[in-house]
Formats: C-alpha cells, sequence, structure tokens
C-alpha cells in the first residue's frame, strides 16, 4: 500500500473544528465528511492568523480537500486559465 499524503494545515485545521465540537471527523455529512464541512471556517481562521504569504504557501497552494462549494467558482478564479 501507497504511503498517505501528508493532510495540509487546512485540512487540520478543519479536523480541529470538529473535535472541538465534538463531531466525528469522518462521519459522512451532505454527501462529504464531516470535516470537509468546515474547511470554509478553518480557511477564515488560518487567513486571519497568518500572514499573507505564510497563508498561500499553507493554503492556498495546496488543492481543495474536498468538495467544491457551491459558490466558491462564482467568487475564485483559476489563475492558471
Amino acid at each position: 500500500m501507497p504511503p498517505r499524503k501528508p493532510k495540509t494545515p487546512l485540512e487540520l485545521a478543519a479536523r480541529a473544528l470538529c473535535r472541538t465540537k465534538g463531531l466525528p471527523e469522518d462521519m459522512r455529512f451532505q454527501g462529504a465528511k464531516m470535516w470537509q464541512a468546515h474547511l470554509g471556517d478553518a480557511m477564515a481562521i488560518l487567513q486571519a492568523a497568518l500572514p499573507p504569504d505564510e497563508f498561500r504557501r499553507h493554503v492556498l497552494d495546496h488543492p481543495w480537500p474536498g468538495p467544491i462549494p457551491p459558490d466558491y467558482a462564482a467568487t475564485h478564479t483559476d489563475p492558471d486559465n
């Protein structure tokens, strides 16, 4: 079995939010894992806590680790296109 990829800071933060609320991280919720439902909050926390270059390096330079939120396409553009 290939080794698992390390979790990104965004995923770790989302999982931590689940734990603080007493929610099971990997339980399915609205078609995704519970921790993925907390990605928006985790991103807001990391953006507030990290300097812009660190936020970009630790969060924005990684693929989004869950289902794309419905409003994401309306508010974000792909810099490669």
